[in-house]
């Protein structure tokens, strides 16, 4: 057999190319860096190799050994790829005689990087977008004993590797295949396959169980095997399938590691493919992640649904507002699907959680429009419409996979009647709307829905899709969303509309609410990264500039596309509230709330945030006096 020869990479700054052994990123380190251990004696990282084939001297296969039975998930950041073996093409240097560049198979007009260290320490993460190549993008590759565990792989290699395979070799390899790296030779593959191929076996693997099970007994634990088993499941029996039986467990952070719009492998994208061919039965449904909304889930779920939202995917983590009675009642009721989303420091529930729903959850795929929303946004619709789903209907004309909504943010109010003011309807409250300069390009922003199998992952504010695949995103007026002027200092970004559009649609975002409810609001952490505690570390003079900002704006006049809904929120809301365990969670929510709530307002007072403000801002804090009055109303039982 002809050899397999396997490197270290040396960069252009003496350092070497590495893996973090925690979450698989490779990594720029320094020498002396390579040494290092956790507190419990475990290196940190280890030695990325480049693997070549004497049948593939233009190829550069990047492996790494964890001395692990699974298969390892490296990523580069700014790179569309993610896997067991990260394939590239080889270019040798003009100038420097034995160093080579990795070119991207997906975007051969870029290549990785290695760019120098920062004077705090030896360690940056290798980029994979650089659309040059000079001495920062070419490595010399320093030939080294690789372990038997990997030269099995480069052996393994040798045999089944085929560029631009078929979907029929494909589908023998599984079939036959007796080793113990399928994980890795099918990950190889991907990034040399054409995406029709891919299509093609994700269907035969979808309709062909033997071939199915043949894979799942040769590659490793992952969410993406779990998202593939679950599928199957589910379309066996649509009705009985129990959507949040699996969870959302602390493991499945791998879905947001690197690039999330980075396909992870062949098990992701042959689940993406097979989940796209899923035909709805149903029209729309809403995702959200929600943490510590208790005292509004009530109300953002009976609007909804008095406006056709069938059913709700929320996911929550780490409530101590005692919400999780509530989202269970409701989960028991069969009103909603509430998945437990525990985090650890860091972590970003809002990704893993979207991450798990397009592509773990098979159930979403029964809706042929998802809305990605937060608890305190509420679609609006012209009075043209009387559901959601009759705006849908009209937009159909169009030939669409997502649809970027403009919002419109809701100025604040004071709480007249103090805290028994938290359980009137926000929507109702709160009536105005504030105008554009009010918040500078907010306006701009956007909120999204989507037709579940065509994204492979989301942000806040858009569905992320596979670059291979047609993906036609429009704005709410049938427009193209083509996101091509962006505000100042921001690059292109699909977050971000280029005109204003609400004629028909909008989505509400009560974002400011009261003084009392933005203090809450600041005093627990972003969605975005579950480190913050409950606490007064957050309030300063920008928090305080924000809300006054709205406060002294103009406004564009009420909110009457919303206030108009009154009657059908007030029903569904009555019915949501006849069914006892619901009355009785919330209950325990607002009682959770005020002793919170008037202990967070002690905080305040000791901490003398009022001192920490511009002497002229600290008027912002005065409604609080008549804000904490009275008590939060309960239902009586």
């Amino acid at each position: 057999m002809a050899e397999v020869v396997f490197h270290y990479l040396e960069t252009s700054h003496q350092g070497w190319l590495a893996v973090r052994r925690v979450g698989g990123g490779i990594c720029h380190l320094r020498s002396d860096e390579m040494t290092r251990r956790d507190e419990n004696g475990v290196p940190l990282y280890c030695p990325l190799l480049a693997m070549t084939l004497p049948d593939y001297p233009d190829y550069v296969f990047l492996v790494v050994d964890f001395g692990e039975r699974a298969a390892p998930l490296l990523w580069i950041k700014h790179f569309p790829y993610r896997g067991a073996v990260l394939p590239f093409l080889r270019v040798e240097s003009r100038k420097n005689e034995g160093r080579v560049g990795l070119r991207n198979l997906f975007r051969p007009s870029q290549c990785c990087t290695a760019q120098p260290w920062n004077s705090q320490g030896g360690v940056n993460e290798l980029l994979g977008d650089c659309n040059q190549m000079f001495d920062w993008e070419e490595f010399q590759l320093r030939a080294v004993a690789a372990t038997d565990r990997l030269q099995r792989l480069g052996e393994e290699m040798v045999t089944h590797f085929k560029a631009f395979p078929s979907a029929d070799y494909l589908e023998q390899l599984i079939i036959t295949y007796a080793g113990s790296h399928l994980t890795w030779l099918l990950d190889a593959m991907i990034p040399v396959a054409s995406w029709s191929v891919v299509r093609e076996i994700g269907q035969r693997l979808l309709n062909q169980p033997p071939l199915r099970e043949a894979f799942f007994r040769q590659v490793g634990e992952s969410p993406w095997r779990d998202g593939w088993q679950y599928l199957a499941r589910w379309l066996d029996d649509r009705e009985s399938y129990p959507a949040a039986e699996r969870g959302c467990p602390l493991s499945d952070a791998i879905l947001a590691y690197g690039q999330i719009d980075a396909l992870a492998g062949f098990a992701q994208a042959t689940l993406h493919t097979a989940r796209a061919s899923v035909v709805p039965r149903k029209r729309v449904c809403m995702m959200s992640t929600i943490r510590n909304e208790g005292i509004y889930i009530l109300e953002w779920i009976a609007y909804h649904r008095s406006i056709g939202v069938e059913h709700f995917f929320i996911y929550s983590n780490d409530n101590n507002d005692r919400s999780d009675l509530l989202l269970k009642a409701l989960h028991d009721e069969g009103i909603i699907t509430f998945i437990e989303n525990p985090v650890q420091p860091g972590m970003s529930a809002q990704m893993k959680a979207y991450g798990h729903g397009l592509n773990v959850l098979p159930n979403i795929l029964d809706y042929e429009w998802c809305f990605i929303l937060d608890g305190d946004e509420f679609i609006t619709l012209s009075p043209s419409y009387r559901t959601v789903g009759e705006y849908l209907e009209s937009a159909s004309r169009w030939e669409s996979d997502a649809i970027a909504v403009n919002w419109r943010f809701v100025a604040s109010e004071v709480n007249q009647d103090g805290l028994a003011d938290l359980t009137k309807p926000l929507t109702q409250r709160n009536r105005n709307i504030v105008s554009r300069g009010g918040i500078g390009e907010g306006w701009r922003l956007v909120k999204s829905a989507v037709r579940p199998g065509r994204a492979i992952h989301s942000r806040p504010h858009h569905p992320i899709w596979v670059q291979a695949e047609k993906f036609a995103y429009r704005l709410s007026d049938g427009s193209i969303h083509s996101y091509r002027n962006p505000p100042p200092g921001i690059g292109a970004d699909p977050a971000f509309a280029d005109y204003d559009s609400c004629a028909d649609i909008y989505i509400s975002h009560y974002y400011y609410k009261s003084i009392i409810e933005w203090v809450w609001k600041y005093a627990r952490n972003s969605g975005l990264d579950g480190a913050m505690s409950f606490g007064v570390e957050r309030y300063a003079d920008y928090w305080a500039n924000a809300f006054i900002c709205q406060l002294n704006d103009p406004y564009d006049g009420e909110n009457e596309n919303i206030l108009i809904r009154l009657d059908g929120l007030l029903e569904e809301l009555a019915s949501l509230r006849s069914i006892t365990a619901i009355a009785q969670a919330e209950n325990i929510v607002r009682e959770a709330w005020q002793e919170r709530l008037l202990a967070l307002l002690d905080m305040i007072e000791e901490a003398d945030v009022a001192s920490r403000l511009k002497e002229e801002w600290r008027y912002v804090l005065d409604p609080l006096v008549e804000e904490r009055r009275g008590s939060i109303p309960l239902h009586q039982i």
